[in-house]
């Protein structure tokens, strides 16, 4: 990078290392340079890698963040997605393989989960076939539990649910903030074989190692019908308990309790 950029950057560590986070209105008024420069000047930055973009507009210094929000995927994972964008499919990679960096205790076998555009399920369905996953589209708990006991180990289960929402994706993969909103529904609903208490434990692990996007967390939630659901979460803990109406949420906060003391 050249002198001008390492000049700005300098000037932003003086003065905003002290946030977890920043914003691109505290970068413009570090920098007292209009808007539009700014984003040109917080752009070069991100791509270089001496900043580290986490949502739209906002911003860290932390690169424990870079590594914890970029996910590892298996070779098989990334050929089968590049299946679904080269077949152009609208489509997100969602759930437990954006957040197994924050998993409690690895599971011997991960439960995928792809959400696609309306009427992109049985498309994707087809192109996934082709690779060493075995796809279902819109399935129940009692259905995902069947296909795991008679498919081999080797063949790794994708659940397909068509859902439109196009909120905290890049590149076709959840952000943190919606893949745990997407995980919380599917595992406090049962419509999954999974834990909640180790979604619970993966709640506090994201919380504890970052700053989360929580704005983000509750626009999806209001998209999924649990906006009020989520937001006594996010307030974990000193939130109203009185408050909580849900049955899943008690539960889940209840959890939340249990593992913090």
């Amino acid at each position: 990078m050249n002198n001008n950029f390492e000049t700005k950057l300098d000037a932003l560590r003086i003065t905003l290392s002290h946030k977890k986070r920043f914003s691109v209105d505290d970068a413009c008024k570090t920098l007292g340079l209009k808007r539009s420069s700014t984003l040109w000047i917080l752009s070069n930055l991100s791509r270089a890698g001496r900043i580290v973009r986490v949502a739209r507009g906002i911003y860290t210094f932390d690169q424990k963040s870079r590594s914890l929000r970029t996910p590892s995927l298996s070779d098989e994972l990334a050929r089968a997605i590049d299946g679904l964008r080269q077949g152009g499919i609208s489509f997100v990679l969602t759930g437990l393989d954006i957040l197994l960096p924050f998993v409690q205790h690895q599971p011997t076998r991960i439960l995928h989960m792809i959400y696609t555009g309306t009427g992109a399920g049985s498309w994707a369905e087809s192109v996934l076939k082709r690779s060493s996953f075995t796809p279902v589209l819109d399935p129940t708990r009692q259905e995902i539990e069947k296909v795991l006991e008679i498919i081999p180990e080797r063949s790794e289960l994708v659940v397909l649910r068509e859902k439109a929402s196009r909120l905290g994706v890049s590149d076709s993969l959840a952000s943190i903030e919606r893949a745990f909103v997407d995980l919380y529904v599917e595992a406090t609903r049962e419509l999954i074989p999974f834990s909640v208490q180790e979604v619970a434990h993966i709640y506090l692990n994201m919380r504890s190692s970052l700053s989360l996007n929580t704005s983000q967390m509750l626009r999806y939630a209001h998209d999924r019908s649990i906006r009020q659901e989520m937001k006594q979460i996010i307030e974990f803990p000193g939130g109203a308990k009185s408050g909580v109406s849900s049955k899943s949420a008690r539960k889940f906060l209840k959890i939340l309790e249990t593992i913090e003391r």
